[in-house]
C-alpha cells in the first residue's frame, strides 16, 4: 500500500536556526509572492545536486562557485520566480552574481556564502534591479514561521505549495519544493530545499544528498522533460554530529514526501501514480524499469483514460534494457493483478478499472520475477489539460 499525501498545511515549522520569508516584486502577475529568500541566522553546512542538462541556468554556475569557495558554508539563499535567467549569456551569470552580491552586503557576510535560485521561462534577462529593490523589504518580511510564504513564492504553475517536515527525538527536518512540469530525473528534477538542524557537517552533506537524491528526488517523473535549472539543496544548522543514518532517514522521508506531492501536481494531472517494481536483482534495476513505465506516454494516458492496459505497462517494462522472461513477470493495477503465469486474466480488469476511476492515488506495479530488489517511482497521469498548459506557457 501507499502513504496518502497529506493536505496542505497553513503553516510549516523552521528547524532551529532558520528563517524564511517572502515578498511580491512584480515578477508574477496580480501582486502575487515571487521573491524568497531562506536566511540562517549563522553560517551553515550546505550541499546541493544540479541538473545533468547541458544547457543550465546561470545560478548553477554561481552557486557552484559560491559553495566552492565558501567550504560549504552558507548564510541565506534567494529564490526568483517567473524568470530562469537560463541561456542569458555572461550577462545572466553577472546578474545573479550582483543580487547574491547586494544580499550579502545587507547581512554583512561573504558574497560566497549567498547561493542563488531562478526559475520559470527560459530565455529573458532576469530583472535584477527589480529584484535588488526588494531585498530590503524581503529581509524584513523573514521570520521563524515565514515557510508558507516561501513556499509559495517559489511556485510556476504548481497549483499549490509544496512542503513536508519530520520530527525526531534530536530535531527537525523541512523541505521546500516547486515543480509540476518539466520533471524527470536527471539530477534534481525540480526546484528543492532541505533544511535540518540535526547534526550534519560540510564533509558528509554531499554523499548524504546524492543517496537522499537518488531514492525520492530521482525517481519522479511527469513528463520526461529536465529542466536546465533543476536543483536540490540541503542546509543543516546544527554542529553537533548526529546519528547519520537517522538524519539520512528523517532527510529521505521530507524527499520522498516532496517528490510525491510534485508528481501528484503533475500539470494537467489528474491521478498520483505510483508505479511499483519488484522482483528486480537490484534496486538500480528496479529504478530503471520504474522509471521508463512511469515517462511512457501510453500508459499515463491509459491512466488518463481510467484504462487498465496491462500490455502498455508490460511493454514499457519490456524496453527498459532489463532482462526479463515475460512469462515468469507478473503485473496488477490497485489490488488486481492483471497478468500472470504468463497470460492475462481479463476477469480482473473491472476491479483495476474501478481503481484507476475511484482512487485519486493510483498503484501500477509489475514483478520481473528476477530477485528481491524493489523501488517505487511517482508519477502522473497525461492529459489534455498539460498540452494546454503547455502550448501558451510563456503567454
Amino acid at each position: 500500500m501507499t502513504e496518502p499525501l497529506e493536505p496542505v498545511p497553513h503553516a510549516v515549522a523552521l528547524p532551529a536556526g532558520f528563517r524564511a520569508g517572502a515578498v511580491a516584486c512584480g515578477l508574477k502577475k496580480q501582486g502575487a509572492l515571487d521573491l524568497g529568500l531562506l536566511l540562517a541566522d549563522q553560517p551553515v553546512a550546505a550541499a546541493a545536486v544540479f541538473t545533468r542538462n547541458r544547457l543550465v541556468g546561470a545560478h548553477i554556475e554561481v552557486c557552484r562557485d559560491h559553495l566552492a569557495r565558501s567550504n560549504g558554508l552558507v548564510r541565506a539563499v534567494l529564490v526568483n520566480a517567473r524568470n530562469a535567467n537560463c541561456a542569458t549569456g555572461r550577462q545572466g551569470v553577472d546578474d545573479a552574481r550582483r543580487c547574491c552580491r547586494e544580499l550579502a552586503s545587507r547581512l554583512r557576510c561573504p558574497p560566497e556564502q549567498v547561493l542563488m535560485a531562478s526559475t520559470g521561462p527560459i530565455g529573458a534577462p532576469l530583472p535584477t534591479d527589480r529584484i535588488v529593490g526588494h531585498l530590503d523589504a524581503l529581509l524584513d518580511a523573514v521570520a521563524p514561521d515565514g515557510g508558507m510564504a516561501f513556499a509559495r513564492a517559489i511556485m510556476t504553475t504548481d497549483t499549490h505549495p509544496k512542503v513536508a517536515s519530520t520530527r525526531t527525538e534530536h530535531g527537525l527536518a523541512t523541505g521546500f519544493a516547486k515543480g509540476a512540469g518539466m520533471v524527470h530525473p536527471d539530477m534534481a528534477t525540480m526546484l528543492g530545499f532541505l533544511l535540518t538542524d540535526l547534526g550534519l557537517t560540510t564533509g558528509t552533506m554531499a554523499s548524504m544528498l546524492q543517496r537522499v537524491a537518488a531514492r525520492t528526488f530521482h525517481r519522479v517523473t511527469v513528463d520526461g522533460d529536465t529542466s536546465p535549472n533543476d536543483t536540490l539543496m540541503v542546509l543543516g544548522s546544527s554542529r553537533t554530529p548526529a546519528d547519520t543514518a537517522a538524519v539520512e532517514a528523517a532527510l529521505t522521508e521530507v524527499g520522498t514526501k516532496l517528490a510525491r506531492q510534485i508528481a501528484a501536481d503533475g500539470e494537467g494531472a489528474t491521478r498520483l501514480v505510483t508505479v511499483q517494481v519488484r522482483g528486480a536483482r537490484s534496486e538500480a534495476e528496479a529504478t530503471d524499469v520504474g522509471r521508463t513505465i512511469a515517462t511512457s506516454p501510453l500508459v499515463k494516458t491509459a491512466v488518463a483514460g481510467r484504462d487498465p492496459n496491462w500490455g502498455r505497462i508490460l511493454s514499457a517494462a519490456g524496453r527498459a534494457g532489463i532482462e526479463f522472461t515475460a512469462e515468469r513477470a507478473r503485473v496488477w493495477v490497485g489490488s488486481a493483478e492483471v497478468f500472470a503465469d504468463g497470460k492475462p486474466w481479463p476477469d480482473r480488469e473491472a476491479v483495476a478499472h474501478r481503481h484507476l476511476c475511484d482512487e485519486r492515488e493510483v498503484v501500477l506495479g509489475v514483478d520481473l520475477g528476477l530477485g528481491t530488489a524493489a523501488a517505487d517511482v511517482w508519477s502522473c497521469d497525461l492529459t489534455a489539460d498539460y498540452v494546454r498548459i503547455n502550448a501558451d506557457y510563456r503567454s
